[in-house]
């Protein structure tokens, strides 16, 4: 019997590394399904213009939609924003731009209410520039 020198892509595919460095081979894994109208809804719903506070227990389920599209999404901005030659202006910005979304997933919602919804609205910034550089839609997502 021969030694397996590699792993079964089904097995490898659950989760995306959040890496900007991870390159991420779209051809090796399945595109995940993805409802850009939900994703729209969230990004809304983490951006909208409130004049008090949204409860934490609101925020914490806004927060867990949000990180599970964020997983979702990333490989496909990232493979997106590959294409574009490597030290243009909008290559470095977006490149620099998803490097710093692992370390906004790392951070938590925090246990003030005041931080839990900034890093909400923070994280719905995130989930937009995502899907606008997902290749999912042609234009812009609209403001909330």
């Amino acid at each position: 019997m021969q030694p397996q020198t590699g792993t079964n892509v089904q097995e490898t595919v659950g989760s995306y590394p959040l890496t900007a460095d991870a390159p991420v081979r779209m051809a090796d894994a399945p595109r995940p399904l993805v409802d850009v109208a939900e994703i729209e809804d969230v990004v809304r719903r983490a951006l909208a213009k409130r004049s008090a506070l949204p409860p934490y227990p609101e925020l914490c389920v806004i927060h867990a939609s949000l990180l599970h599209h964020i997983e979702r999404l990333f490989p496909l901005a990232a493979s997106q924003v590959d294409r574009l030659w490597r030290g243009s202006k909008e290559w470095s910005l977006k490149r620099t731009y998803l490097s710093q979304v692992q370390y906004q997933v790392d951070e938590g919602l925090g246990s003030g209410l005041l931080s839990a919804s900034c890093r909400v609205q923070s994280l719905g910034y995130t989930l937009r520039f995502l899907l606008e550089n997902s290749g999912l839609v042609q234009e812009e997502v609209v403001e909330p």
